[in-house]
């Protein structure tokens, strides 16, 4: 072997081993080292346009995606990213996945989930009592168990509740769309519901894990499709 191809060899290993050494005493670890933990950034959530919308019947409206994941879409030819949901769409859509939390470039007056401000009492009023102020339990209603439409033809459906969800043979279901949660603007409280009955069903048969109906009425221009939820009346 040639002695200057010897010499090269020599310094390049004392080199690279120099570099190691050079970490140890300045204290800074190796990209290698398991030591050295990558935390991941926490996700901000984004509402946005769904560029599927329309093309594929299953595909709602807008979709939550992580703000450094917005989609892409074509207008006019031209490629851009989705459009953001304006504030009264996300209000609707209710929190992202998870309980995540609403990125500020959604531009909501409020954080969805923990983060969402508390009520403030007006000046010279007292603040309203909590439970646990009064050290008393604050009222649980249970409302009607929901479930879905899991299969649908033009006359009947199968849903996902059973007699263990109190139906029977005769009992009259009430298929449901848009469910909308109505959120305070200001305080961001969760006030509640607001959906639209499509059609009405009455069970003909109750399996172990689904039922089957029959479909009675059908409100106009509407149809009966999988995932409208189903509210026993």
């Amino acid at each position: 072997m040639p002695r200057s191809l010897v010499t090269s060899l020599v310094l390049l290993s004392v080199v690279l081993g120099g570099c190691g050494t050079v970490r140890n005493i300045l204290g800074v670890p190796s990209p290698g080292d398991p030591s050295v933990a990558i935390r991941a950034a926490e996700a901000r959530w984004l509402l946005v346009k769904n560029p599927r919308f329309g093309n594929v019947p299953s595909e709602p409206e807008y979709i939550w995606v992580e703000e450094d994941k917005r989609p892409w879409t074509t207008q006019w030819g031209i490629p851009q990213r989705a459009a953001m949901a304006p504030p009264e769409v996300v209000a609707r859509y209710g929190p992202p996945p998870g309980g995540g939390k609403v990125s500020p470039r959604q531009g909501m007056p409020y954080q969805a989930g923990a983060d969402a401000p508390r009520p403030v009492s007006a000046p010279g009023t007292a603040a309203p009592a909590t439970a646990a102020a009064t050290g008393t339990a604050a009222p649980v209603s249970d409302g009607p168990k929901r479930g879905f439409v899991v299969w649908a033809d033009t006359s009947r459906i199968v849903i996902d509740l059973t007699t263990q969800d109190g139906l029977r043979p005769g009992s009259i279901v009430s298929l449901r769309r848009d469910r909308i949660p109505i959120i305070h603007p200001i305080t961001g409280e969760r006030l509640g519901e607001l959906d639209e009955e499509v059609a009405t069903a009455r069970v003909t048969e109750t399996r172990e894990k689904f039922s089957v109906a029959e479909i009675q009425t059908v409100a106009p221009g509407a149809q009966v499709q999988v995932r409208d939820r189903v509210v026993p009346k």
